[in-house]
């Protein structure tokens, strides 16, 4: 038995560390995302990272979400329980779609400063950022613009997952910030009404980057539905 734990767009293990620090959770693996330039190796460090010979907790936040339900549906029979943080499985709007053509174009033509605090802000509820924001320009220098381009190009477009998703034989579990501007909660609803036998969870007091502004709280529950 594993607990996988994957991350965000531009994000590495820094942001899973204060959830980390108060989980009791054995046999803990991280999927370096951040090392992949494709779909297909993002699968493949997932693939290198689970237990091959038993069942495994995914827990993936927001990009990592996507890519764990990926993988979830792919080896069905190696999943103990399926946890998205952040991220509803119904496929990208067409709003954002746009957006992410515009940002591929920007980040190809070098007019992107992935640290800029303008480019941070909407992750975070404002009274949070004095803390949170240093980290993640930490994590977005260094992982840089290659990185960025490769993650939204790896994971643009998105199917709706959610049918697919409520023929899992394990637990699917929704992790949902209530003022998340990335993800809003009222997607998360829509999403878990839609997958059959999904359970919403709600984090208070916080946007989409939930286990650094809230870790406590995203440690609790991540205790309880993995115990």
């Amino acid at each position: 038995m594993r607990y996988v734990f994957l991350p965000g767009t531009l994000c590495d293990e820094r942001v899973w560390l204060p959830v980390w620090k108060q989980l009791s959770l054995s046999a803990r693996a991280y999927v370096p995302l951040q090392w992949a330039n494709s779909l297909e190796e993002m699968l493949a460090l997932t693939s290198d990272r689970t237990d091959p010979d038993g069942k495994n907790h995914l827990i993936g936040y927001s990009m990592g979400a996507y890519i764990a339900a990926l993988w979830a549906l792919t080896h069905p029979d190696k999943v103990a329980t399926l946890t998205l943080m952040g991220y509803a499985p119904t496929g990208l709007s067409e709003r954002e779609l746009k957006r992410r053509k515009t940002l591929l174009e920007q980040l190809k033509g070098g007019k992107v400063d992935v640290t800029a605090k303008a480019y941070l802000a909407n992750m975070m509820l404002p009274e949070h950022s004095d803390d949170i924001l240093p980290i993640l320009t930490d994590m977005a220098s260094d992982l840089g613009t290659a990185t960025l381009r490769a993650h939204v190009q790896s994971t643009t477009p998105r199917k709706d997952l959610t049918a697919k998703l409520g023929q899992l034989n394990c637990p699917v579990n929704l992790i949902a910030a209530r003022e998340d501007a990335v993800a809003p909660f009222s997607a998360m609803q829509t999403a878990q009404q839609k997958i059959k036998g999904a359970q919403l969870h709600p984090v208070e007091n916080c946007g989409h980057m939930m286990m650094l502004e809230q870790p406590a709280s995203v440690a609790a529950l991540l205790n309880e539905l993995l115990a």
